[in-house]
């Protein structure tokens, strides 16, 4: 009989694998966030690497340097993040997930999975703030 139990207990923990791995894009992207190209979180095939490699912001000039990840938080839904400083700007973020599972094999391409304020600094002087949606891609 307990062989039974755990045959039905076991896949419903694999459903419940959580990687946030992948890109994710500015749905209709405020003015101030609009040199933004994507966010990459390196969800679990970066916290297999060593170094960690938590992602970046990528910006559309293909000049500019990427804004790196510090470690980011994900603590149930919620998700917290903040950036190197590159040429004296950094980024936050504190937000929710609208959805998680495991990203990489879901594929929710084109889903709104990420929402909440996105910030960026000059130093420690905020000059801008949006409230921001994110849509998810794979990438290639």
């Amino acid at each position: 009989m307990t062989f039974l139990i755990f045959a039905f207990i076991l896949p419903a923990f694999a459903q419940d694998k959580v990687d946030i791995f992948g890109y994710y894009s500015i749905v209709k992207a405020p003015k101030a966030f609009s040199d933004i190209s994507e966010l990459h979180l390196g969800g679990d095939y970066g916290e297999m690497q060593n170094p960690k490699f938590y992602g970046f912001i990528r910006m559309k000039s293909k000049r500019a340097l990427d804004f790196r990840l510090l470690k980011p938080s994900l603590n149930g839904k919620n998700f917290t993040f903040s950036t190197k400083t590159v040429g004296k700007i950094n980024y936050k973020f504190v937000g929710t997930f609208t959805r998680l599972g495991d990203f990489p094999e879901l594929k929710p391409n084109g889903e709104i999975v990420l929402k909440g304020t996105l910030s960026k600094y000059r130093g420690k002087k905020r000059i801008a703030s949006a409230y921001v949606k994110f849509s998810y891609f794979a990438g290639d």
